[in-house]
């Protein structure tokens, strides 16, 4: 907890000595080289074996969890486990001081199907779109919870405050 609350303030131990504001942090979940905030939530491994490299690619350590499922699900519950998971990340990013990093894609659910090298994936290899930000499967409901989230952080100084907290 101490370590998240100090990112949650702006990083005041990397960034406060050299009189820089809390503003200086960048703040993220998910970046472009691993996988992406849905996939966070919904495979435990990674999945490069389209990159030809038999899964070797990639790093290992994804802090990642799948709710109980390795990738997609009909089941409902963890369908709702992985949607508040989500929900979770996404409140926590735009609850912390600095700037904030969302990759393409994750305010709306966008999957690279467990792949975190989605960049090596030969153009003719399914899944030939693991780069795409595919509109089509966008979850309408997700890009409204991030949409209410931009407002609030908007709303509250709070959020965006430059100074760090003393004491």
């Amino acid at each position: 907890l101490p370590a998240l609350s100090e990112r949650l303030l702006g990083s005041p131990v990397q960034f406060n000595h050299s009189h820089r504001p809390a503003t200086s942090s960048v703040n993220f979940v998910a970046a472009h080289d691993g996988m992406t905030l849905a996939d966070l939530t919904a495979y435990e491994e990674k999945h490069n074996e389209a990159n030809g490299e038999q899964n070797r690619d990639g790093h290992n350590e994804n802090l990642s969890w799948n709710n109980g499922q390795e990738g997609a699900t009909d089941d409902r519950q963890i369908a709702a486990a992985r949607r508040r998971d989500v929900r979770a990340l996404l409140a926590t990013l735009f609850a912390s001081r600095g700037a904030i990093m969302l990759t393409a894609g994750d305010e709306f659910g966008r999957t690279q199907r467990g792949n975190n090298n989605a960049y090596a994936v030969p153009a003719d290899a399914p899944p030939a779109d693991a780069w795409a930000v595919d509109w089509h499967h966008a979850d309408d409901a997700l890009i409204a919870y991030v949409a209410r989230l931009t407002r609030i952080r908007r709303r509250h100084p709070a959020l965006r405050q430059p100074e760090f907290f003393a004491g």
